[in-house]
C-alpha cells in the first residue's frame, strides 16, 4: 500500500473516459481520480460530480497541476503531441490512448520524451489485454498450429454519427481523423505483437457513404511480414453489425479463429477435417461472456495494469514501442492509398529506430 493514493487527472471526456474512470474507482485503495478536463464545461462538471473529482476546462492547468501524479490523455489525436510533451515536461506519469499521435514522427517524439524524463509511461492499446488474443499468443508459443503463413483481421464499427458532424475532428485528416489511423492501428499492433514486423503493405481506402467527411470509411490492407507470412486486414466505420473484431491465424498444421461475438470466442482447429475444433477457455468478467463485453473489460485491464505496474515498479504488459511502430505502418498504408495503391516496402523499417540515438 503506497503512503498516499496516486492522484490522476483525465484530459478528454469522450466515451472511453468513463471506462478509465471506472478502473480508477475499482482501484480506489491506491488511486483517486482528482481532476477531469474537457473543453465542454457542462460535460466536465457532470463527469466530475459523478466520480468525485474537480473539473476544469483549462488543459494546461491540469497538465501542470502539482496535485496530480498521473495524467491520463484521452484527447483528439491532433492534440496528443503537444499535451503529452507538456505533461512529461511537468514530470507527470503518463498513460496515453492510442494512436500515440497522428504521425509517426509525433509518436516517436512522445516516446523519446518519456524515456528522457524517466517517468512511468504507456501507450494504452487494449488489444494486448484481450484474453482471447492472449490465448492466441500462448497457442502460437506452444507451436499449436505450426508456422503461421497467413493472418487476417477484421474490425468494424459504426461512426456515422461522428462522420456526419461538419467540423468534428474525426472527419478531417489534418486533425488526426482517418479509419486506418483510428482502427487500423489496433490490427497493426496486434499482428506485430503476435508475428513480428511488417515487410510490405498495400492499402485501398474508400468512402462508401456520402457523409460530411473527407476520410475513408472502408479500407482493405494487405501485405507481407518479415517472417514470410501474408496478412490481410479489413476495416469499416459504417457497419450495421455491432462493433467487434475478428482474428484468423492459418498455420502449417492448424488454425485459430477468434471472433468476439461468438461463444466460444477462441477455437483451435487441427486440420481440414476438424470440423468442430477445440474451444479454448478464455476468462471473462463477472457477467461472463457477452458479445460486447470484450472492449469494456480490456480497457479496464489496460488502465489497471498501468497503475499496478507503477506501484509494483515493473514495466506494463505493453512495450510502448509497439503502438508507435503501428503508427509507422499506418503512414505506409496511407502512402500506398495516395499513390494509386502501390506496394510500400517496409523491409528496412524496424522498431529499434524508435529508440533515441546517443
Amino acid at each position: 500500500m503506497p503512503e498516499r493514493k496516486l492522484r490522476v487527472g483525465i484530459a478528454g471526456l469522450g466515451l472511453i473516459a468513463r471506462t478509465h474512470a471506472i478502473a480508477y474507482q475499482q482501484l480506489g485503495d491506491v488511486v483517486e481520480l482528482t481532476a477531469v478536463c474537457d473543453v465542454n464545461e457542462s460535460v466536465a462538471s457532470a463527469f466530475a460530480a459523478e466520480f468525485g473529482a474537480r473539473s476544469t476546462t483549462d488543459l494546461d492547468a491540469l497538465l501542470s497541476d502539482p496535485e496530480i501524479d498521473i495524467v491520463d490523455l484521452i484527447l483528439p489525436h491532433f492534440l496528443h503531441v503537444e499535451a503529452a510533451t507538456k505533461a512529461l515536461s511537468a514530470g507527470k506519469h503518463l498513460i496515453l490512448e492510442k494512436p500515440a499521435a497522428p504521425s509517426y514522427a509525433g509518436a516517436v517524439e512522445i516516446y523519446r520524451a518519456a524515456q528522457k524524463v524517466g517517468v512511468h509511461f504507456m501507450i494504452a492499446e487494449n488489444s494486448r489485454y484481450m484474453h482471447s488474443y492472449q490465448a492466441a499468443a500462448k497457442l502460437l508459443a506452444e507451436d499449436a498450429i505450426g508456422d503461421v503463413i497467413h493472418v487476417r483481421t477484421e474490425l468494424r464499427s459504426n461512426e456515422k454519427e461522428h462522420l456526419s458532424q461538419p467540423g468534428n475532428w474525426r472527419t478531417k485528416f489534418e486533425l488526426g481523423g482517418g479509419l486506418v489511423l483510428d482502427t487500423g492501428a489496433h490490427s497493426f499492433y496486434l499482428i506485430s505483437w503476435l508475428l513480428g514486423e511488417f515487410a510490405s503493405v498495400r492499402g485501398v481506402g474508400k468512402k462508401l457513404f456520402n457523409l460530411a467527411s473527407e476520410i475513408e470509411d472502408t479500407a482493405e490492407v494487405t501485405g507481407s511480414l518479415k517472417s514470410g507470412a501474408h496478412f490481410s486486414s479489413t476495416f469499416t466505420s459504417v457497419s450495421e453489425i455491432p462493433h467487434s473484431e475478428r482474428l484468423e491465424l492459418y498455420g502449417t498444421t492448424g488454425g485459430i479463429l477468434i471472433d468476439q461475438m461468438s461463444d466460444p470466442v477462441v477455437k483451435l482447429f487441427k486440420g481440414p477435417h476438424d470440423y468442430y475444433g477445440q474451444a479454448i477457455d478464455v476468462p471473462f468478467g463477472p457477467d461472463a461472456w457477452h458479445p460486447g463485453g470484450w472492449h469494456f473489460e480490456s480497457v479496464l485491464s489496460e488502465v489497471k495494469d498501468f497503475i499496478m505496474s507503477l506501484l509494483e515498479k515493473r514495466a506494463p504488459l505493453i512495450d510502448s514501442r509497439d503502438p508507435v511502430y503501428a503508427v509507422r505502418i499506418v503512414e505506409a498504408v496511407y502512402e500506398s492509398i495516395r499513390s494509386s495503391e502501390s506496394v510500400i516496402d517496409l523491409s528496412a523499417v524496424t522498431r529499434d529506430e524508435i529508440e533515441a540515438r546517443p
